[in-house]
């Protein structure tokens, strides 16, 4: 196949790529080296994708943040996975600033906390033993991707056992 075919072929799989979410650089170029694309072909692609702005990394970091805060996650677990989708570090530095704040974050695990408690209103008593339903939550809260100190803040008010 020659050189525009191969382009053609490559621009085709990542719009149609691109139609089911968006994506960062990064993914687009792992998507295309799977796909056994050469890496300057996969430059040309990604180039010319980022200047018709279908790949954008600050709007996808943005989205991406937006998407997970509304999950419940917090701040820790949507660095990492910035991260891991190849968006720039001050990219990731910036937007999590923007849209992280301790206290909305505290509220947040005070809000996580109850729910979880009311779901569990008809387990037995034995199981409600304070220092395992804390151990569980903060476990819980962590995986989240939580601060440390937010989750302890939030836990040192919480009774679980009301």
């Amino acid at each position: 196949m020659d050189e525009e075919g191969v382009l053609k072929k490559a621009r085709n799989m990542v719009l149609r790529l691109l139609s089911f979410r968006a994506r960062s650089r990064k993914e687009v170029h792992d998507y295309l080296d799977r796909k056994g694309f050469s890496a300057p072909v996969s430059e040309i692609i990604v180039k010319e994708m980022e200047g018709y702005g279908y790949i954008n990394d600050e709007q996808f970091a943005e989205d991406f943040i937006t998407g997970r805060k509304a999950h419940g996650h917090g701040i820790k677990k949507v660095r990492y996975e910035l991260y891991m989708k190849g968006i720039d570090e001050q990219i990731v530095d910036q937007k999590v600033a923007e849209h992280f704040d301790p206290d909305q974050d505290l509220a947040r695990i005070k809000e996580l906390l109850e729910q979880r408690m009311a779901r569990r209103a008809g387990i037995d008593q034995v199981e409600k033993k304070r220092e395992s339903l804390m151990r569980r939550e903060a476990a819980f809260l962590k995986r989240r991707g939580f601060q440390d100190n937010l989750i302890m803040k939030a836990l040192k008010d919480f009774d679980p056992v009301e």
